[in-house]
Parts: C-alpha cells; structure tokens; sequence
C-alpha cells in the first residue's frame, strides 16, 4: 500500500534491502551457470536471465534511492 508522505519505512527498506540481495544472488547464480553449461541454448537461456534478473536489480536500486531522498 503506498504510502501519501512518500516516505519509505525502515521495514520497507529492510525488505528492499534483501531483495536487492536476492536479485544479485540470482544474477551470479545464472551468469555462473551459463560459463557452466555446455549446451549452447541453455547457456544462452542462462544469460538472458542473468540480464533480466540485473535489469531488475538495477530498477529496484533506482526507486529505492529514489525513495530514501525524499
């Protein structure tokens, strides 16, 4: 639910906090497994996850910035 102040709650940036953790987990995870795989289309598979779970990572990190400004 948002918030009409635009502030952020220290919950909230706990949350955001651990998920930006998640998203780079997931963004090493799956660049490791495509240096790993053998198998051309999983490997290229394995990339293109990597890239969404980094574009992901990078639009989190910019709203929670965001956030902690105003």
């Amino acid at each position: 639910m948002p918030h009409t102040t635009g502030k952020i709650t220290v919950r909230e940036l706990i949350d955001l906090q651990s998920h930006l953790m998640l998203e780079s987990n997931l963004v090493g995870q799956f660049n490791h497994f495509a240096r790993e795989c053998t198998d051309p289309q999983l490997s290229q598979a394995c990339q293109s996850l990597a890239r969404s779970r980094s574009d992901c990572f990078q639009q989190l990190a910019k709203h929670t910035n965001m956030n902690m400004m105003q």
